[in-house]
């Protein structure tokens, strides 16, 4: 589709050099208003968007200058037929597909996510490693590469990362990024025209499995059944023709719950690599990469910096967000310095977030025992008493959401329970935060003695 974009525009273009047309007539009726969408044996299917442009197109010697032009350019001769755009999903569904596919891989980069705005630090720097060495490479040792970690931690980065780099350095290899939800939409939109138009399911497969690096953010969203059955057979052309696949998940694949076990095993068999969340020197390395050209006019004490990166860690964007509100409302009441005093005030109401460098789960499962009054053998044990099982999802959810602690870490401590089982406790704990008013206090209650 991106070549027969490219093919179209230099058609108008060279229409437009030979002023065969008046300027405010062709801008207005035609440049805008056509596309190419296919061309097949010997005819280009061209689309308009008003009635004007397609009197304008189908005029004898406007649509022989139109074929002509575009048969010289393509290098055949071709015939035109035209038709409106509203009819393309009924006429060309599998065109459609290919074509949103194409500008989803076009159009999805983020060009201020790049390697040299990454700042590294022992959180992060083995994954950083891994992407940056995957683009300079011809034959790829590890494949596909893993990243896993909680939101806001820099893994959607380091994919437009890779992406961005490749355009620059290397602009002869294909990229596709998509977010998984982009892909499944893709993948299902393909499957809906199978019944009529059989080969578009094939047709989106050797699309996808066309590119010579492959990434997909949040891979734990792509839980359509059938959108993993099309996947599996694009995950294993694109390895037999040594294409990179980058992923990155918010968990490790053997904690992935409702991906097909062949799918988890092929994620598992190439490089797996964790981000947790940054340590007080990387967080105060990424505020001051944030205030790069700006210190001359924002003038902020290195105490809050400090201050920022001890309180705010566990999310890179939360800790980025925190300095914006400090400049905004700088801008506002313009002190001479944002100063500690200062800092404190306009953020005393944000939540504190916990130094999980010292919290352990044995510390949390104390917590839970004392606020419940329990036993550790209580809570260890295989009592199905209502409130005891409240005790384990809240010693679950708590290990989960403050240290980001594997199924498999927590059922150990819990009596060495099975990880489905942690995972299920752990998804009925979230539940019951949301619908649950008495449990959701009880979580609250046990974090503020963890944070005395």
């Amino acid at each position: 589709m991106t070549s027969y974009n490219e093919l179209w525009n230099q058609v108008l273009h060279a229409i437009q050099e030979s002023h065969y047309f008046k300027d405010d007539i062709f801008h207005t009726w035609i440049e805008n208003k056509t596309s190419l969408f296919n061309i097949d044996n010997q005819t280009a299917y061209v689309s308009f968007k008003t009635m004007i442009t397609h009197q304008l197109l189908s005029q004898e010697n406007n649509k022989q200058l139109f074929e002509s032009t575009l048969s010289e350019l393509y290098g055949e001769d071709l015939s035109i037929q035209y038709f409106d755009y509203k009819e393309t999903n009924q006429l060309m569904p599998s065109i459609q597909v290919q074509k949103k596919t194409e500008e989803i891989a076009q159009s999805s980069l983020n060009p201020d996510y790049t390697f040299e705005n990454f700042v590294q630090g022992y959180c992060n720097q083995e994954a950083y490693a891994a992407c940056l060495s995957c683009c300079t490479q011809i034959k790829h040792t590890f494949n596909p590469i893993m990243i896993y970690g909680n939101s806001g931690l820099g893994k959607t980065h380091l994919l437009h990362a890779i992406g961005n780099y490749l355009k620059k350095e290397r602009p002869e290899v294909k990229v596709f990024y998509a977010y998984s939800g982009q892909l499944v939409t893709i993948l299902l939109d393909a499957m809906k025209t199978k019944n009529v138009y059989g080969n578009t399911v094939e047709q989106v497969k050797e699309q996808l499995s066309n590119y010579d690096y492959f990434l997909i953010d949040d891979v734990q969203n792509l839980k359509q059944s059938s959108s993993q059955e099309v996947f599996f057979t694009v995950y294993n052309q694109l390895i037999a023709r040594n294409a990179q696949i980058v992923m990155t998940s918010d968990m490790h694949p053997n904690e992935l719950s409702g991906l097909q076990n062949r799918l988890i095993s092929r994620f598992s068999s190439g490089l797996i690599t964790n981000i947790s969340k940054p340590e007080f020197d990387t967080s105060k390395a990424i505020l001051r990469k944030k205030l790069e050209g700006n210190e001359e006019s924002i003038l902020i004490q290195d105490n809050v910096l400090d201050y920022l990166a001890s309180k705010f860690s566990d999310d890179v964007r939360n800790l980025e967000g925190s300095l914006n509100k400090l400049i905004f409302n700088a801008t506002i009441e313009n002190p001479e310095v944002i100063d500690l005093d200062f800092a404190q005030r306009i953020l005393m109401k944000e939540p504190v977030i916990i130094n999980q460098d010292e919290l352990t789960m044995k510390q949390i499962k104390k917590a839970v025992v004392n606020f419940y009054g329990f036993t550790y053998k209580d809570l260890e044990g295989k009592s199905r008493q209502k409130n005891i099982m409240n005790a384990r999802q809240v010693f679950v959810y708590l290990s989960r959401e403050l240290l980001h602690k594997a199924y498999v870490a927590i059922g150990q401590e819990l009596g060495n329970r099975d990880h489905t089982t942690i995972l299920s406790s752990y998804e009925r704990a979230r539940q019951k935060m949301e619908n649950d008013k008495a449990f959701s206090m009880a979580v609250d209650k046990v974090k503020a003695t963890l944070k005395q």
